[in-house]
């Protein structure tokens, strides 16, 4: 397959990807829509992945250049597109961070920080533990 033909291929993919999560955007959930270049860059990455490792080149052609080099753009391009998904996400729920940040401060401040992270197991299990611990000995 020449990289021209990959080329197209991969870009009716990643648009065959981004029409199906526009679609499950809509109609199930519209905060999959931010997550959208996410998965057509994701989804291109991973033609150019196989492509590269099963399909066999031309001795002496530049395609497997070609197609390691698409394969790190679309690499990076979605890496990018996901730190952008995760900063709207973010942004979008900031007074749910802040709110649970400040509850975090609060307790803190109210009691000490040995009280508040001290784990306490269950009386129930202790004893089970030191029946079984008694049945082995």
């Amino acid at each position: 397959m020449s990289f021209k033909i990959a080329i197209l291929v991969c870009l009716v993919l990643m648009g065959f990807i981004a029409c199906i999560t526009y679609y499950l955007g809509k109609k199930v959930s519209l905060s999959l829509m931010k997550y959208i270049p996410v998965f057509s860059f994701g989804i291109g990455a991973l033609f150019f992945y196989i492509k590269l490792n099963f399909i066999s080149y031309k001795p002496n052609s530049f395609d497997g250049i070609y197609d390691m080099i698409a394969f790190i753009i679309l690499i990076v391009v979605s890496s990018i597109a996901f730190l952008e998904a995760i900063i709207i996400a973010i942004v979008e729920n900031r007074k749910l961070f802040r709110r649970s940040y400040i509850a975090v401060r609060k307790a803190i401040k109210v009691g000490s920080v040995n009280k508040i992270f001290k784990l306490k197991m269950p009386s129930g299990i202790v004893k089970k533990i030191r029946g079984y611990i008694g049945l082995t000995r």
